[in-house]
Formats: structure tokens, C-alpha cells, sequence
């Protein structure tokens, strides 16, 4: 059985996998840079980043309320999770959420994840070095999570949200779903995952910094050439992404389990792509993981994550290092309790 099992995850993932040999060939452009928030397309949590964000079928934790809300179906009473990212540049991201098993209601979560660039220089033409101004990018999500189990194999979940992003005197919000679903198969230890996130409307920026003076008539001398006008920018989709993944979990031993997983990603702004990954688990206790993230994509930049995780009950602190080529490594840290 678990030989059929095996076998059953390999295919799927090689039926499902994007093939864009000929869109590359061709040179077919993709979509990037298309869509508005890009923040919401880091992953949060060092776990799942570490099995390179493959998480789609064995998400079980506080985190998985940003990658599959079907996910925290699984918990048996609750758990609260802080993870912090250090970005580029001295950006940073964090994430702070908790879910609870309400028994026969189902289970709630709410999480807030918020990207900070710091402050920075005002720079213009003029004075290159700065004109004495400061200003800081912001952009956050807030949502609330409900999830059930509809039967012994079944969860399915969802995510209302509401999303802002803030550039110097700029602002633009909207409201956003999630939706997701998580299927334990008839197959021994194989699990399927099925996830929507970012289905909501466009942003649109408004503020002060898109106020300029405006000559009505410039064919008439003298008359006022200074009227406040509003200019009117163009909304942008959210990066719409569709997940589809397959966990396989085994005990190789009494102390010693092992879970491999894939996700093929499908997104609104680039090209579809495939995400593997592993967690190898001793006594529950200690896990070494290590994954791949955008396998089939053009022009990737590295991709390859490695990450651990300890868990002494009721605390769990992981740590994931992801190399992302000519740019720098990424690290992410999270600490969680269960109660």
C-alpha cells in the first residue's frame, strides 16, 4: 500500500506540473510585476518555508491560516504563533496569529501579518542626497478564519480579510477571501490539499502625493495656472494564486517519521510553477527539513530552503535559511504555544 502511494503522489505531480518548454522558446512574456500587495506572496512560518513552501496538504498549525485556512481543522485545542522574516534591505515582515478548536462549532483563527520597510530618504532631482523629508512603506493584512471537519478525511475552511497598502501619503485597501480544502485519501498516508488566496478586488491609490497644479487652459495668459487637481491612478489586482499539493507521511520507525510533499502553484502574474520539499520528524521533537520552491519557472532565482524545528511541548520554535541566488538569504524564526 504505501509502494501505491508513492507511486500515486509522483504521478499526479508529474500530470499536474506546468509545462512551459514552448512558452519559453517562443519568448512569451509573463505577467510579473502586474498585480498590487506583492507582500502577500512571501510565505510566512520558517516550516513551511523550509519544505519549500509545499504546504498546501499537511498545513496543521497557526500558520495555516495564510497558506491553506483548512488547515487548522486539525488542531485539538489551540495554538498562538509570532514569526519575524528578515527581507532585503532591511525590510522586515512578521506575522502573528492563533487559531482554537471550538469542538462541535468548529475552529476560529485570526492572524495580522504586516511588511516595514523603515524609514527612508526623500530624494529628488535636485538633491540626490536627500531633501530632509522621510517616508516608509507599509502594507498589512488582518484576517479571521473559520474551519470544520466535514468528515473523518474532510476539512474545508475559509478567510475574510482586509488588505492596505501605504506608500509615503499613499493608500490603498481592499477586502480579500481565502478558501481552502484538505483531503486524507483512502491511500495509506497520502493527503491532498487544495487552496484559493488573494480573491478580492482591485487597489486603487489615493492621497496628497497625487495632487498637482493644473493649468485649466494654457492657451489663455494670466488666468490661474494653479488649481489643485487630483490625479486618478489605476487599480491593480491582487496576486491571485491557486494551490494544488500532495503530502505522503510515513513511520519509518517508532521514533523516526518522514513526510514528503509538492505543491503546484498556479498564479495570476507569473508562470505556473512546482514547489517539493521534506520533514523528516524524530520522537516528535526534533525536525530537520529541507524543500525546493519554483521548480519550471524561467529565470528563477535559487529556491532551495533548509530549516529545523524543535518542539518541547508546550513551546515549538523553527528556523528556515532560503537562497535566493544573486539576491540575499532570507531567514525566518517563529516561536509558537499550544494549549
Amino acid at each position: 500500500m504505501r509502494t501505491a502511494s508513492v507511486l500515486a503522489v509522483v504521478s499526479l505531480v508529474v500530470l499536474l506540473a506546468p509545462h512551459d518548454a514552448e512558452g519559453q522558446a517562443s519568448g512569451v512574456k509573463t505577467k510579473r510585476g502586474t498585480t498590487a500587495a506583492p507582500f502577500l506572496e512571501i510565505g510566512v512560518g520558517p516550516r513551511a518555508v523550509a519544505v519549500g513552501e509545499s504546504f498546501a496538504a499537511i498545513a496543521n498549525d497557526a500558520s495555516a491560516l495564510y497558506w491553506n485556512p483548512a488547515g487548522i481543522a486539525h488542531l485539538l485545542g489551540a495554538e498562538a504563533m509570532f514569526s519575524h522574516t528578515l527581507w532585503f534591505a532591511d525590510v522586515s515582515l512578521s506575522y502573528a496569529a492563533a487559531a482554537f478548536n471550538l469542538g462541535d462549532f468548529g475552529c476560529v483563527g485570526a492572524y495580522f501579518y504586516v511588511m516595514n520597510s523603515g524609514e527612508m530618504r526623500v530624494t529628488t532631482e535636485e538633491r540626490p542626497e536627500g531633501n530632509g523629508e522621510t517616508f516608509h512603506v507599509q502594507d498589512f493584512t488582518i484576517g479571521i478564519s473559520y474551519a470544520r471537519k466535514l468528515t473523518d478525511r474532510v476539512n474545508i475552511g475559509g478567510t475574510c480579510k482586509f488588505i492596505q497598502s501605504t506608500l509615503w501619503r499613499l493608500t490603498a485597501s481592499t477586502l480579500a477571501v481565502d478558501g481552502g480544502l484538505q483531503f486524507d485519501t483512502p491511500l495509506e498516508g497520502v493527503s491532498l490539499g487544495l487552496s484559493i488566496s488573494n480573491f478580492g478586488g482591485e487597489m486603487t491609490y489615493e492621497g496628497t502625493n497625487l495632487s498637482v497644479r493644473y493649468d485649466p487652459d494654457l492657451r489663455v495668459i494670466g488666468n490661474n495656472d494653479g488649481v489643485i487637481a487630483d490625479l486618478h491612478a489605476k487599480g491593480w489586482n491582487l496576486p491571485l494564486l491557486f494551490r494544488f499539493g500532495l503530502g505522503y507521511h510515513l513511520v519509518v520507525a517508532d521514533d523516526h517519521s518522514l513526510t514528503l510533499t509538492s505543491d503546484v502553484l498556479y498564479p495570476n502574474n507569473n508562470s505556473n510553477f512546482v514547489n517539493i520539499g521534506g520533514e523528516y520528524g524524530f520522537m516528535d521533537k526534533v525536525f530537520l527539513r529541507g524543500g525546493f520552491k519554483g521548480l519550471f519557472m524561467p529565470d528563477r532565482e535559487g529556491g532551495l530552503s533548509l530549516g529545523i524545528g524543535i518542539a518541547l511541548n508546550p513551546i515549538k520554535v523553527d528556523y528556515s535559511y532560503t537562497d535566493m541566488g544573486r539576491l540575499a538569504g532570507v531567514e525566518r524564526l517563529s516561536a509558537s504555544i499550544v494549549f
